[in-house]
C-alpha cells in the first residue's frame, strides 16, 4: 500500500512539473485551443491550479458543490500567476496530508465524482485528483509541442531538460 506521504510527494512533484512545462511557453501558446471544444492553454492551466486540492477537499468533505469555490479563485487567473497558483494548491496539499491520518484514508469513505458510488478516501485520491493532475499535466504537455516548445520525454515525466 501506497503511504499517505509517497501520495503526497507523488501530487506534489507532478505539480512542480507542471510549473516546469509552463516555463517552456510563449506568451502566445496561451490562447492555443487544439479544436473549438477543448479549453484553451490558459483554461487549462486554470484547472490545473486547483483540480487536486479541489478533488481532495470535495472527496474528504463529502461535497462536490465545493469544487466551485476553487474554480472561482483562479477564474480570472493570468498565466504568469500560474506559477503562484500551484505554489498555494501545494500548500493546501501539504496541509491536507499534514492533518489527516493513514487510518482515515484507508477507512473513511468518500464520494466519486458523477455520484458513481464511494470508495476509501485514499483510494478516491489516488484514483481522482492524482491521475488528473497527471492526466492534464500530458495535455499541457501535448500543447506545448503544438506550440513549438522544444521539449521531451524528460520535460513531461521528470521535469528536466534533457541534454543527451
Amino acid at each position: 500500500m501506497i503511504s499517505k506521504d509517497q501520495l503526497a510527494a507523488a501530487m506534489l512533484r507532478e505539480c512542480d512539473i507542471c510549473v516546469h512545462l509552463v516555463s517552456k511557453l510563449s506568451p502566445e501558446a496561451m490562447d492555443y485551443r487544439p479544436s473549438e471544444k477543448q479549453r484553451s492553454t490558459l483554461e487549462l492551466l486554470r484547472y490545473l491550479a486547483i483540480c487536486g486540492i479541489a478533488g481532495i477537499t470535495c472527496m474528504a468533505e463529502a461535497d462536490w458543490k465545493r469544487f466551485g469555490d476553487f474554480s472561482g479563485r483562479v477564474k480570472e487567473m493570468k498565466s504568469e500567476d500560474f506559477a503562484v497558483e500551484m505554489a498555494r494548491q501545494k500548500s493546501e496539499l501539504e496541509a491536507f496530508f499534514a492533518g489527516i491520518s493513514e487510518a482515515t484514508l484507508e477507512s473513511q469513505e468518500a464520494p466519486l465524482p458523477g455520484g458513481r458510488g464511494t470508495t476509501t478516501l485514499g483510494l478516491a485520491i489516488l484514483n481522482g485528483p492524482f491521475k488528473w493532475i497527471t492526466a492534464y499535466k500530458l495535455q499541457l504537455f501535448l500543447y506545448a509541442k503544438a506550440c513549438g516548445a522544444e521539449i521531451g520525454t524528460a520535460n513531461a515525466w521528470a521535469g528536466l531538460d534533457w541534454n543527451p
